[in-house]
C-alpha cells in the first residue's frame, strides 16, 4: 500500500521523533552563551528544540523522498542506547561531544518486484538501501553548508554544529554490531529487513564505495564548517581527501582497484 506522502508517519514515529528531538536538543544546550542560570539555559533550550526540530526533519523528508523514487518505505525508531548516550556524552563531555544518533530506521520494500526491473533486480538491494538511508545525512550536510553561508553568529554556528553531527554520527556503522530492536514475531520468526539498524550500516554493508566516500567527506567537511573560514577551502579538502581515502581503501582492504569494485556493485 502506498504512503500518504513524505510527512506521513505512524504515531509511534511522531513519539519516538519527539524524544530524539528532545534528547538532542538537551545534548547541544549543555553549553550555553551569556550566564549560567536557569532562564538563560532554557531559552536556549528551546533555540535548540527548533534548530534540531528543522534539522531532523529535513533528515526524514530526503530518506522519504528517496525511499518514494525507490518504492521502499522508511519507518524510524528511538534506540534506547543511543539515548543513553546521548546524555552520557553530552554531560561528561560539558557539550562539547554529542553523540547524534539517538533513532534507528527499517527500510522495507513496497513490491517484491519493481515495475520496469528485471526480476533479478526487482526487489530492494543493498545499493538500494544504502541510497536511501546515505541521502538523510547528507541533507543535514547541505544544511551545514547552507548555514555556513550565513552571517557569522551564535545561531549559525549551533545549527552548523547540529547539522554536521547528525550526519557524520549517523553514517557511523557499528553501532548495531548486535540488533537494537526486533520486529513483530510473526508465524516464521522476525524478518531481518524489518528490523531498524542505524543509517551507516545500510550504507556501509550496501555500499563501501558510496559509505567511504560519503563519511570522510562528511567528516572531514564538517570539520572544515567549524574551524576553517573560508567555505571553499573546507570542500575542497573533504573531497580531495574522501577520494583519496577512497582509492586507498581498496587498494589496501579491499585488494581491488575502486573501478573494479563498482562495476562489481552495478552488475552483482
Amino acid at each position: 500500500m502506498a504512503e500518504k506522502g513524505l510527512l506521513y508517519a505512524q504515531p509511534e514515529e511522531f513519539r519516538d521523533l519527539a524524544i530524539a528531538v528532545l534528547v538532542l536538543a538537551f545534548g547541544f544546550s549543555v553549553v550555553f552563551p551569556g550566564e549560567a542560570t536557569v532562564s538563560n539555559w532554557f531559552s536556549h533550550f528551546l533555540l535548540s528544540v527548533v534548530l534540531v526540530s528543522f534539522s531532523v526533519l529535513v533528515h526524514e523528508i530526503v530518506h522519504r523522498a528517496v525511499a518514494e523514487r525507490l518504492q521502499a518505505t522508511v519507518h524510524t525508531k528511538v534506540w534506547p542506547t543511543g539515548v543513553i548516550a546521548t546524555f552520557v556524552t553530552s554531560l561528561l563531555s560539558s557539550g562539547r561531544f554529542v553523540f547524534a544518533a539517538p533513532w534507528a530506521v527499517s527500510i522495507t520494500p513496497r513490491r517484491f518486484i519493481r515495475p520496469g526491473q528485471a526480476y533479478a533486480k526487482g526487489h530492494l538491494g543493498p545499493h538500494d538501501s544504502a541510497l536511501i538511508a546515505a541521502a538523510g545525512p547528507l541533507a543535514n550536510f547541505g544544511l551545514a553548508v547552507l548555514a555556513k553561508l550565513l552571517p557569522v553568529s551564535s545561531l549559525s554556528q549551533q545549527l552548523i554544529l547540529i547539522n554536521v553531527a547528525l550526519a557524520a554520527f549517523n553514517l557511523f556503522p557499528f553501532f548495531t554490531l548486535i540488533p537494537i530492536a526486533f520486529s513483530k514475531m510473526g508465524p516464521s520468526g522476525a524478518r531481518l529487513t524489518e528490523m531498524p539498524y542505524v543509517e551507516g550500516e545500510f550504507v556501509f554493508f550496501g555500499s563501501r564505495p558510496l559509505w567511504i566516500f560519503t563519511f570522510v567527506f562528511v567528516v572531514v567537511g564538517g570539520l572544515g564548517l567549524m574551524f576553517i573560514p573560508s567555505l571553499l577551502a573546507s570542500l575542497s579538502l573533504a573531497l580531495v581527501l574522501a577520494v583519496a581515502l577512497c582509492i586507498a581503501w581498496f587498494y589496501f582492504l579491499e585488494g581491488a582497484a575502486p573501478y573494479e569494485m563498482l562495476k562489481k556493485e552495478k552488475f552483482s
